[in-house]
């Protein structure tokens, strides 16, 4: 993007569609048209992103890359992953790095894939914590702010149980 003087139209059509490239491309959407203001004409999402892929052949190599990395995790297709890593990319510096580091750490993408288990529940509490301190404005006794995360914690344990049994009695 960067070898694109600012004023063009292909500056344009790659720095504010970073978006659309991170979707899968079953998620495009290749009839609803809209109009672009970047791009001053009406396009689709797919040719929104095949307007940038023609720009670059080392973006279009990094999207094919994504999208095959996409597909292989969604249904836990190890072997196409590992092909997919273990394969020689042209890609900028960027993507070599994350390709080497996973790579470097290939048995535990093995793993990520091939498990059932996640560490969601453990994130989840993180981000919580964090909301509590944010709102908090701090604890004076350390005591105090535990009790408030479990008191939170029961209160969402609580809601869930509560929306289980109602939900069978709903239906």
């Amino acid at each position: 993007m960067k070898q694109f003087d600012p004023n063009t139209r292909e500056y344009r059509a790659l720095k504010n569609s970073w978006r659309l490239y991170l979707l899968k491309s079953t998620s495009l959407n290749y009839t609803k048209e809209y109009y672009d203001r970047h791009l001053r004409q009406k396009v689709t999402m797919a040719e929104r992103v095949g307007i940038g892929l023609d720009l670059d052949p080392q973006l279009a190599a990094g999207y094919e890359l994504l999208q095959g990395a996409m597909t292989a995790l969604e249904e836990h297709d190890v072997d196409q992953l590992m092909d997919l890593l273990f394969t020689k990319w042209d890609v900028p510096a960027p993507f070599q790095t994350v390709l080497k580091t996973l790579r470097k750490n290939s048995e535990g993408v093995y793993n990520a894939t091939v498990l059932p288990y996640s560490n969601g529940r453990v994130e989840g509490i993180n981000r919580m914590i964090k909301l509590i301190q944010r709102t908090a404005y701090g604890f004076t006794n350390f005591g105090h702010f535990i009790a408030r995360i479990r008191l939170h914690q029961m209160g969402t344990e609580a809601e869930k149980r509560r929306r289980q049994v109602q939900a069978p009695a709903a239906a």
